[in-house]
């Protein structure tokens, strides 16, 4: 009885690849990723011994089957390249010499190729890439679109962000350090994400990871790429936009968003 549940056990944490056919970006997400330094993580102390049989099984019908932490879950795993859903990210050491990109409202318009739509934030979570035992972390928000207003979203479609970097406390770490607001389940904004594409290979110790995998798009900043409403108000860098910077509802970004891209 002791041997079999063993076994129970050790099938609730494999997980057989699964690759997302959703697409996604954000070459500019990850340009500074060199520069990360994980200080502290939380590692898994159960080890579970799975018999050689049963893996074997395993891997005649599911492909290549993988261990993971009971607190993740795969979403993409392919070649030397692993995406998980982790619960909590570890922490970041800053890197002093980062710089942090600062677009102003002509370079927000012109500068990326975006799609505008105004949508309701369905879920946010963290994740984990690992790069052939390097990790990188960001967070992946999935936002029902409500409108659209520019690009290929449709009224009704749940699509994925690609965030610049892991969502704690209420805040996003990106990965030129920049303390960004976080999105939550159940606020509304309007999203300006830059669409993954071909060019959206992400590099990192040797292997690639193609973003459209796991995201459809990615957001550069949740200041001036992302007009929110929290329960505090209407949240976006004010002195980048002038002719909103009294804003207090999205409907008055909408009017200037729809202005802008006339």
């Amino acid at each position: 009885m002791m041997k079999n549940k063993k076994i129970i056990e050790s099938l609730e944490r494999i997980k057989p690849d699964e690759i997302t056919r959703r697409r996604i970006l954000s070459t500019i997400l990850s340009k500074n990723d060199s520069k990360e330094k994980v200080v502290k993580m939380k590692k898994n102390t159960m080890q579970i011994l799975v018999p050689v049989a049963l893996v074997a099984a395993l891997l005649m019908t599911n492909g290549i089957p993988k261990l993971t932490n009971p607190n993740t879950s795969l979403l993409y795993s392919k070649g030397n390249v692993m995406v998980s859903y982790i619960v909590d990210a570890p922490e970041i050491a800053v890197d002093p010499m980062a710089i942090t990109a600062i677009f102003s409202e002509d370079e927000v318009f012109n500068m990326f190729k975006t799609d505008k739509f105004m949508g309701t934030v369905k879920a946010v979570k963290n994740v984990k890439i690992d790069f052939n035992g390097v990790p990188s972390y960001r967070a992946i928000a999935t936002i029902l679109v409500e409108k659209s207003y520019d690009g290929n979203a449709k009224v009704g479609d749940e699509v994925d962000l690609l965030l610049p970097g892991p969502v704690d406390a209420g805040q996003i770490i990106g990965a030129d350090y920049n303390i960004q607001p976080a999105m939550k389940a159940g606020e509304r904004g309007i999203f300006m994400p830059i669409i993954h594409d071909d060019t959206s290979m992400w590099e990192e110790n040797g292997t690639v990871l193609d973003l459209r995998e796991i995201a459809e798009y990615g957001i550069i900043d949740t200041q001036r790429f992302v007009f929110i409403e929290t329960k505090e108000g209407l949240v976006f860098v004010r002195e980048t936009f002038p002719q909103i910077k009294d804003a207090k509802t999205l409907e008055e970004v909408e009017t200037y968003i729809l202005e802008k891209i006339k």
